[in-house]
Order: C-alpha cells, then sequence, then structure tokens
C-alpha cells in the first residue's frame, strides 16, 4: 500500500523551512538530477533535521513536486484576433516547458509518484492550469470559424506536447519552424483530432 502523503495535523509548517528545502531541492536537482538526489542530502543542504524533513516530506518525489510548482509559469495567451498567431503563441509556451531543465525531472516525478495521487496534486493542478490557457485559444478558434466545432482539444494538445517532449527527452532532434508552422496549418485546415460523435452512426458513442 502506498504511503500517505497527507501532510500532518498539528502545528503548520515553517515557510522559512520550507523555502530552505525547496532551494536546497532545486540546488541538488540541478547538480545530480532526480535520480542522483536523495533526501540525506536535501536535509544537509536545507539545514534541517530529517525528522523535520520527513515529517513534511515523505519521500524525495514530494520535495520534487513542491520545487516544480515553485517553479511554474503559468502564462495566459492573449487574444490576438488571429487564431493562427495564437496558436503559434501556444506552440512557443511548448517549447519553452518541453525544453526546461526539468522536464525529465517530470518524467521521473510521475513514475515515482504513480500510486501516490497527492503528490502530484499541487504539480499537476498547475499543469492543468497551462491546459486551461490552451483550451482557450482554442475555443477562441473556434468561435471565429478557424477551427472545427467538435475539434478533441485535449487530444490535440497532447500529440502536441508528446512530439516536443519526445524530440527533447528519448530522440534528441531539433523541433524546426517550418515543422510548427506546418502543425498549426493542419489545425487550420480541420486536420484535427475530432469528439466522438454522440447519437446513432456506426462511430457514435453509444450508437
Amino acid at each position: 500500500m502506498a504511503k500517505s502523503t497527507q501532510r500532518p495535523v498539528g502545528r503548520p509548517r515553517s515557510e522559512d523551512v520550507r523555502d530552505r528545502v525547496v532551494g536546497a531541492a532545486d540546488e541538488l536537482l540541478a547538480e545530480t538530477g532526480y535520480l542522483g538526489m536523495t533526501m540525506d542530502e536535501i536535509a544537509v543542504r536545507a539545514k534541517v533535521s530529517k525528522k523535520t524533513l520527513y515529517r513534511w516530506w515523505p519521500h524525495k518525489a514530494a520535495v520534487t513536486a513542491e520545487v516544480l510548482v515553485a517553479r511554474a509559469d503559468v502564462r495566459a495567451i492573449a487574444d490576438l484576433g488571429d487564431t493562427r498567431a495564437e496558436l503559434l503563441v501556444l506552440f512557443g509556451y511548448i517549447d519553452d516547458f518541453t525544453r526546461a531543465r526539468d522536464t525529465f525531472t517530470r518524467l521521473c516525478l510521475t513514475e515515482a509518484a504513480a500510486d501516490e495521487s497527492g503528490v502530484l496534486q499541487s504539480f499537476l493542478d498547475v499543469v492543468l492550469r497551462r491546459r486551461d490557457q490552451a483550451r482557450a485559444v482554442m475555443q477562441r478558434g473556434i468561435a471565429r470559424g478557424d477551427l472545427p466545432a467538435d475539434i478533441d482539444a485535449d487530444a490535440l494538445l497532447d500529440l502536441w506536447n508528446g512530439y516536443f517532449v519526445y524530440r527533447r527527452s528519448f530522440r534528441p532532434a531539433p523541433v524546426h519552424e517550418d515543422t510548427v508552422r506546418q502543425l498549426v496549418d493542419l489545425a487550420l485546415a480541420g486536420e484535427v483530432p475530432r469528439l466522438p460523435r454522440v447519437g446513432p452512426g456506426p462511430h457514435a458513442v453509444g450508437g
């Protein structure tokens, strides 16, 4: 059974302790990476006892999740009145997100905490806020008639993010601007995943 990630009740956690632990873990992640970092090293670097560290963070995945939340950059995409321009801005944000030094750390964290939803929840909340900003671009494109009304925005965003992550983490290769423009043009041409139809028909949900 997974160890509980609920924070203990009682005296609230010191913000000074939090700042020192997050700062120490951030430095260690840069120096040794997620796989090389240990709770003992975090405690020594942060100048806190292991008892204090484990009281608030049961393992390094929990500490790492808090580091990633502290680093998170959630930016709104302005209404430019031009769907193509907004989609290119969105690709720029995806580029930044997957280029960041913590991309591999996020992948390790997801694997390490796959059975402990409490560890990742605050970080996933950040991801969801980023996703909401991207969906807003899609909705504006639909309203302008530039994107299909039945576009599966989540599937499309997963494909776009997956392309960048794969190129950055698993098959190191450049991401060309021409390719990004082609992906945007395909979306504007209606070549996108579509939501399942609801109602009668051979491919309809429940049909």
